[in-house]
């Protein structure tokens, strides 16, 4: 097997998704983080890729969380996060697409928001110019939100798998992204600075009707996390 690296923003859930991928499948890797504005040319240079996480493999790059996974899953077959059946296969594409391509970057369009209401500077004003951040677009995003959480909280009320009848990379992927909308699971579960904690999540994710939706999560990571996430040794 490839000597793994994977560089990281800790918090990210794009960084998360990968190293509970890793971690399910038992793959040693180093951890190497990533940082924002001033490393970002470097890691351009680098790796070809303007965001993190990106995983190496005897160095050579395997690209964004998406690529990786789907790197991860054709070189580790074993244990499985995607099933054999087409029809399962289709159905967890599209809870990844939604929960990675759509729920998080709605909901990282209102953290920026809260970011420059909070004049957290210079993080604020780059990534509103990195993930084309707008009032208006931030509050589409928020609207649209609104609607679906309430809907994915009634999907996840029974405390089950999104396909089938056990874990893959579809509560894999929600799971991570759900960071986005009620903050990092508890310190049990995930390591955070007391500090970091208000910069993650949103205002919606303390509405009453999403509770189930936080309770699924939680489950999720104590079913399948495997141990408490941790910050990369330094």
């Amino acid at each position: 097997m490839p000597t793994l690296e994977v560089i990281e923003l800790y918090g990210s859930p794009f960084s998360e998704r990968l190293r509970w991928a890793l971690a399910y499948k038992a793959m040693p890797h180093a951890r190497r983080p990533f940082a924002p504005i001033t490393g970002e040319a470097e890691h351009r240079r680098a790796t070809g890729i303007a965001t993190a996480p990106v995983l190496l493999a005897d160095g050579t790059v395997i690209g964004d969380s998406n690529r990786a996974l789907d790197w991860l899953e054709r070189t580790v077959p074993t244990p499985p996060l995607v099933p054999t059946d087409a029809s399962q296969r289709a159905q967890i594409r599209a809870w990844e697409a939604f929960a990675s391509e759509t729920l998080a970057p709605y909901a990282r369009l209102t953290a920026i928001g809260k970011f420059k209401k909070l004049g957290i500077q210079p993080l604020a004003d780059h990534f509103a110019a990195k993930y084309h951040w707008s009032e208006d677009a931030e509050q589409r995003a928020l609207e649209f939100l609104q609607d679906v959480l309430p809907d994915l909280a009634r999907a996840t009320a029974a405390d089950g798998y999104l396909v089938s009848d056990g874990f893959t990379r579809a509560d894999l992927t929600l799971a991570s992204m759900l960071a986005t909308v009620f903050g990092h699971p508890a310190d049990e579960l995930f390591q955070l600075d007391a500090r970091m904690r208000p910069m993650f999540g949103m205002p919606l994710g303390d509405d009453p009707s999403l509770v189930p939706l936080r309770r699924w999560r939680d489950e999720i990571y104590r079913r399948h996390r495997g141990k408490r996430v941790t910050p990369p040794a330094r």
